[in-house]
């Protein structure tokens, strides 16, 4: 019988507000499980080299202070070659997404569908 292991999820972004959100709606989905939550990608990064667990799902908004979203999903693809990337962003910049999804970022939501993007991520096999 195949049990369904959590799906170890990794968060940047630089708001508070999705911070808490993101704390708050991800205890309502069992197969959820939030192993780090930085401001920006060199605080993810260096969380990262903290912890001996792989992350399944990366949660990266593109717009961060010190490292960004792309940034640091190329850091993520290199370590973690099966990683899933997921993009937050309020951009509404065509050629930015554009850009998320040829970095590697399977997908972009944006920030007012974090429910929506949490549910995706708790089917994850």
């Amino acid at each position: 019988m195949k049990m369904n292991k959590p799906v170890k999820i990794v968060f940047a972004d630089d708001s508070d507000i999705h911070h808490f959100l993101l704390e708050n709606l991800v205890t309502k989905f069992v197969r959820l499980q939030l192993l780090i939550k930085a401001k920006d990608g060199e605080q993810l990064l260096d969380q990262l080299s903290n912890i001996n667990v792989v992350p399944d799902v990366a949660i990266l908004d593109l717009h961060m202070p010190s490292v960004d979203g792309l940034t640091a999903a190329q850091y993520l693809l290199s370590r973690f070659p099966f990683i899933k990337i997921y993009g937050f962003t309020s951009s509404s910049d065509e050629r930015e997404k554009s850009d998320m999804l040829a970095s590697g970022f399977l997908k972009i939501f944006p920030k007012n569908k974090l429910r929506e993007l949490l549910i995706e991520l708790s089917q994850l096999a």
